[in-house]
């Protein structure tokens, strides 16, 4: 019997090294391929962010943005340690996964080794974790929350009688908020799990108590935020930062990925027990294993809509030729046109390669957004052309405008992929005129995109 217990020790480690070599081989792959490309707009809208440090934004909390800051204040500049942040935290999220499993089975430790590769064949993490918008991250802070939250509501274990595990609990909740609010709720849930197992009367209130004061904590930046601008962010139309595009719907990167952890070790479960599940388990890995290895061998094929580490490529020529013509075309005034991309993710892209000031309105990006009423980026929130701030000119016969914007009057240059025909009334109305100046042909994930430079002249605010 001794034997035999040994024969199976040692299949188990031949097995868990095999399987973590998997894993590491896959991280390599995917550090290679992650590495390889240029920013995507994701990734330059973040850092347009971090550079305007916030509790909150209007697409989510600020615990990406809050990434970035810190990955400059430690000296990085570039792509490549950037993006090796995503594959790394996928470590991390595949020992949680590999934790769950060996919970749900203690007596198939295989079980969870299965579970951290079938997460790891997966196409939306592979996807998720070669750009870094966020998603990788966001997937790894909820996992480990569960983790912390299972090991004080686990029947078997006493460390829901116990303060520290509920201390840990709360500091994973408190970090969990800055990358997605709704995280709090496992706290009561916890809660309930405990009630359900040991009654009311073995509630470790003080735990529960220091877990709340921390999850309390952690929501106080996004909450005053989100005060001072009349909850926008439950109310805008503003997609979250790990959004992706497929047809006409927006999903978020982040919750699939989570979803996709969370699934896994229980399919394999039910493989395990089932010989239909395992037929279709074994179905589903080979058919989620022959995308992600189209994903990582062949960037190049990723569908538009979804985060592709190829990102944006001839911006420097944009840049160079945007700043010429800025140069050759002041206004009568003498003063230099200033700049207006069609979107935020274009606006993010060509104010991370320009650097204009605008003395008019301080700490405001290089690169404007085409006014709109709609909350649909946090550009919307941050100093702009369109904003009355300057002193008008003083009429005893009209009072009600005390002001008027700034820019009034000025040219500017409009940055689109939008022909003559699709340009937009907030830019054909603004203006007196508007006209086609140069074409300037960039890369978006390996296909050729026509970026537009329009000159606009005397600009005089949108009629109401």
């Amino acid at each position: 019997m001794k034997g035999k217990n040994s024969k199976v020790a040692k299949v188990t480690v031949a097995q868990t090294m095999m399987l973590w070599t998997a894993v590491l081989a896959l991280t390599v792959l995917r550090l290679a391929v992650a590495t390889s490309g240029s920013f995507t707009e994701s990734e330059a809208f973040l850092s347009v962010c971090a550079a305007h440090p916030a509790g909150s934004y209007i697409e989510g909390p600020a615990g990406v943005p809050l990434l970035f800051t810190l990955y400059k204040l430690l000296g990085g500049s570039g792509l490549f340690c950037l993006r090796c942040i995503g594959p790394l935290v996928v470590l991390i999220l595949s020992w949680c996964v590999w934790w769950i499993g060996r919970r749900i089975a203690p007596h198939r430790p295989a079980l969870a080794l299965w579970s951290v590769l079938g997460l790891n064949l997966l196409p939306s993490l592979n996807l998720a974790s070669l750009v870094m918008n966020g998603a990788v991250v966001m997937a790894t802070m909820i996992l480990l929350a569960i983790v912390a939250g299972w090991r004080v509501v686990a029947p078997s274990s006493k460390s829901s009688k116990e303060v520290a595990p509920w201390v840990l609990f709360g500091v994973a909740l408190a970090v969990g908020t800055q990358f997605w609010q709704m995280i709090g709720l496992l706290l009561p849930i916890a809660i309930v799990f405990v009630f359900v197992n040991c009654g009311a009367k073995a509630l470790p209130w003080r735990g529960i108590i220091l877990s709340f004061f921390l999850l309390i904590l952690g929501w106080i930046p996004s909450l005053a935020w989100n005060s001072h601008y009349d909850w926008v962010q439950f109310s805008s139309v503003a997609h979250g930062f790990d959004f992706i595009q497929i047809g006409t719907i927006a999903l978020s990167l982040s919750l699939i990925v989570t979803t996709g952890a969370m699934v896994t070790p229980l399919l394999v479960r039910l493989a395990y027990v089932e010989r239909l599940w395992r037929v279709i388990m074994i179905s589903l890995a080979s058919i989620a294993s022959l995308a992600s290895t189209m994903l990582l061998v062949a960037p190049q094929l990723i569908p538009p809509g979804l985060p592709s580490p190829i990102g944006v490529s001839g911006l420097s020529e944009l840049s160079v030729e945007v700043l010429s013509l800025r140069k050759e075309r002041p206004d009568p005034k003498g003063e230099f046109p200033f700049l207006i991309a069609s979107t935020p993710g274009l606006a993010a892209l060509l104010g991370s390669r320009v650097a204009v000031e605008y003395p008019e309105r301080p700490c405001s990006p290089s690169v404007f957004v085409t006014e709109s009423p709609s909350l649909n980026s946090s550009f919307a929130l941050w100093p702009s052309y369109p904003d009355a701030v300057a002193a008008g000119a003083k009429d005893n016969l009209y009072t009600e405008e005390k002001s008027f914007s700034a820019f009034l009057g000025r040219n500017a240059l409009y940055i689109t992929t939008e022909s003559k025909e699709e340009l937009p009334q907030t830019i054909t109305n603004a203006f007196n005129a508007v006209a086609l100046l140069k074409e300037v042909p960039i890369s978006v994930n390996g296909r050729q995109q026509m970026i537009r430079i329009y000159q606009c002249e005397g600009y005089r605010t949108l009629s109401l």
